[in-house]
């Protein structure tokens, strides 16, 4: 199936049958309590402007998950402008 990154929705692209599922979680996943805007972070150096990061858009609205976090978690789940959320690596 080839298509526009942007035409693809999670049901499309998940595929059940590679889960692996397991009573003990490998790694416990990250749980977004609070966020910050990535302009304050960069001004006060919680966040150096190289660092990776992978990006999320809803909306229009962007949200930025530290790639190392996500590289140990694999999972980031929370409330993003008042909906859940989601999201994997």
């Amino acid at each position: 199936m080839e298509a526009n990154p942007s035409e693809l929705t999670a049901a499309a692209t998940f595929d059940a049958k590679r889960a692996i599922l397991s009573k003990r979680d490998m790694f416990r996943p990250l749980a977004v309590q609070r966020t910050e805007g990535l302009a304050g972070a960069l001004s006060s150096k919680k966040v150096r402007a190289e660092t990776p990061l992978l990006v999320l858009d809803r909306n229009g609205a962007a949200l930025s998950l530290l790639t190392s976090e996500m590289i140990f978690h694999h999972v980031a789940q929370g409330e993003w402008n008042g909906a859940p959320f989601l999201a994997t690596f």
